[in-house]
């Protein structure tokens, strides 16, 4: 125990990483709440919060305002061996015993598809992005398919090659921000799109589901529209979509 942490926090410290062990929690598995932990101590939810803040420094839990406390460290990539909250793909590519992996197959400059991609991106029709398609998979089983546009205004270039490691660890070392924010939206379709079956290596009319998605910097600027195709009997889908402090 060093002189800055007190009797009290090093018992919930104990409690909590002892809890962890215990039941083999995971990064990205939740935690009790502050409020659970400081009943079951009997001691101040004040004194559990500074606990945990503790914790979070050292990087073995992390904060999401309004959620809770979850395990692991927000903004770190499997390379070193923790996940980003908002990307829990490494995460359940290994939970299932598999290897992630990505692969872009085509990137290019277009002009923004169509209008509402245009007003989700604060941008105008007559604008550019870039448009990426990116298959992810679990070992060589394809999991999904990802139509991928950045605005060519917000990034001078973009080393494609990176986006097959950490998509958003890499767009925030280059635009110097944090990746904040996803606004998910989901809906069941039946494959009928001949690319996609091909990518996918799945049938005519197999069910999958559609990931229409807009994702923001700290500062609130939108910076990417994704549209994933996604095999859900491979890869669940997340519902943790803010970072926390």
């Amino acid at each position: 125990m060093t002189d800055n942490i007190t009797e009290k926090q090093k018992e919930v410290i104990d409690y909590i990483l002892a809890k962890i062990k215990e039941e083999d929690l995971q990064p990205g598995d939740k935690l009790d709440t502050e409020i659970a932990i400081a009943k079951a101590l009997c001691l101040t939810r004040a004194t559990v919060r500074e606990a945990t803040r503790i914790l979070i420094d050292q990087r073995r839990i992390y904060r999401i305002k309004g959620s809770g406390i979850y395990i692991g460290s927000i903004g770190k990539n499997n390379q070193s061996g923790r996940f980003h909250a908002l990307s829990p793909f490494d995460y359940q590519a290994q939970k299932g015993g598999h290897r992630a992996g990505r692969k872009v197959i085509s990137a290019s400059i277009v002009t923004v598809p169509d209008a509402s991609m245009a007003q989700a991106l604060r941008i105008k029709n007559s604008d550019s992005v870039y448009k990426i398609l990116r298959l992810m998979s679990f070992d060589d089983i394809p999991v999904s398919l990802e139509y991928i546009h950045f605005p060519v205004s917000l990034f001078n270039s973009i080393e494609f090659k990176e986006l097959e490691n950490s998509k958003y660890s890499y767009i925030e070392r280059i635009s110097g921000k944090k990746v904040y924010k996803r606004d998910q939206n989901f809906h069941a379709f039946n494959a009928t799109d001949e690319e996609m079956i091909k990518h996918m290596n799945i049938k005519l009319n197999d069910a999958m589901m559609e990931l229409y998605e807009v994702v923001y910097l700290e500062d609130g600027t939108p910076f990417e529209v994704n549209i994933a195709i996604v095999n859900t009997n491979m890869l669940h889908l997340s519902q943790v979509s803010v970072r926390g402090d």
